[in-house]
């Protein structure tokens, strides 16, 4: 469906994406994962026809994909782009922002599918607003609803949620999920979020100073990280001296008794606990480092652990 071949893209001839190569199925979700400024928006904007390729070639369903030096009006028809950036129309309202996307639809479909997107981007009290004077959260909920009005073939999202509140982000976010899912409809997302990356992603690029360094399963990233760098991005790691050796696990890779997978035992001094909810995290000292556990029982008293160290010993 879509193909990215050897692409290098450049602001200012400064070179920001270098020789990157992907491809995309229908119906599967890909996570471009990556630290801010590795170039991961950058490439989004030309797979949707948005900025200019200095080197290689886009695909999409076997036809490329013209950049803006090359068409009038940039931008392809069937790929839709949900950026930082919102590109709604100002001055006209939230309703009518949404209605301009479904001129060619029906009467009774473009009203029913108002309200749906209205309704799901909990806007419906804003319908009058002109674009304008939304907040930043609210333009942002406006802009996925234009994008999924338009029913494109291939979703982008360049960090859609992050001026949602928790509520907001996970209903919204839920939903598309589950409208990508029944449309059997292609999508990329760009987050430097590795847990919102594992929630979204079949496979997840792994992104860093513009090279795709890469590409797997979001099991094999978060259990079998090639550094302790890439590992950061799916959640806490802790990280001790054994024998003048690194070694690193994850906060709820531990056993309160030895087993077959937990084999390393490490004296442990308590210093504090934080309630996080339904779990704690308890703060132990090793040696002259602060480490961290999860639980939801009390380990408080704790003095020794087992670990299994095998998965993080870079």
């Amino acid at each position: 469906m879509l193909q990215v071949k050897k692409v290098s893209l450049s602001y200012a001839s400064n070179p920001v994406v270098k020789n990157v190569s992907l491809n995309l199925k229908t119906g599967e979700r890909l996570v471009i994962l990556g630290a801010s400024g590795c170039g991961k928006t950058t490439l989004l904007k030309a797979i949707a026809g948005y900025h200019p390729i200095t080197k290689g070639i886009i695909e999409f369903n076997e036809e490329k994909i013209l950049d803006p030096t090359q068409q009038l009006v940039p931008g392809h028809s069937q790929i839709k782009l949900v950026n930082q950036d919102f590109k709604l129309d100002d001055y006209h309202t939230v309703e009518e922002n949404i209605r301009l996307k479904l001129l060619l639809f029906d009467k009774i479909y473009l009203k029913l599918r108002v309200e749906e997107l209205l309704k799901l981007t909990e806007l419906e009290e804003h319908r009058n607003s002109k674009a304008k004077n939304l907040s930043g959260g609210q333009k942002q909920r406006l802009a996925i609803a234009r994008a999924l009005a338009d029913e494109p073939d291939l979703l982008l999202l360049d960090e859609p949620f992050n001026q949602l509140d928790y509520h907001l982000k996970h209903k919204i976010e839920s939903y598309i999920l589950a409208y990508l899912s029944k449309y059997n409809i292609s999508s990329i997302l760009v987050s430097h979020n590795g847990e919102e990356a594992t929630r979204w992603a079949n496979k997840i690029a792994f992104m860093k100073k513009g090279k795709i360094v890469r590409v797997g399963s979001s099991n094999n990233f978060y259990n079998n990280p090639q550094n302790k760098y890439e590992a950061g991005f799916f959640g806490s790691i802790n990280t001790i001296l054994i024998n003048k050796n690194e070694v690193s696990f994850r906060p709820h890779h531990y056993s309160i008794t030895k087993t077959n997978e937990h084999t390393l035992n490490i004296q442990i001094i308590s210093h504090s606990k934080i309630n996080k909810g339904w779990y704690q995290e308890y703060l132990f000292i090793v040696g002259k480092r602060i480490i961290k556990f999860y639980s939801k029982t009390d380990l408080t008293n704790l003095n020794e652990i087992w670990i299994k160290p095998i998965l993080f010993n870079f």
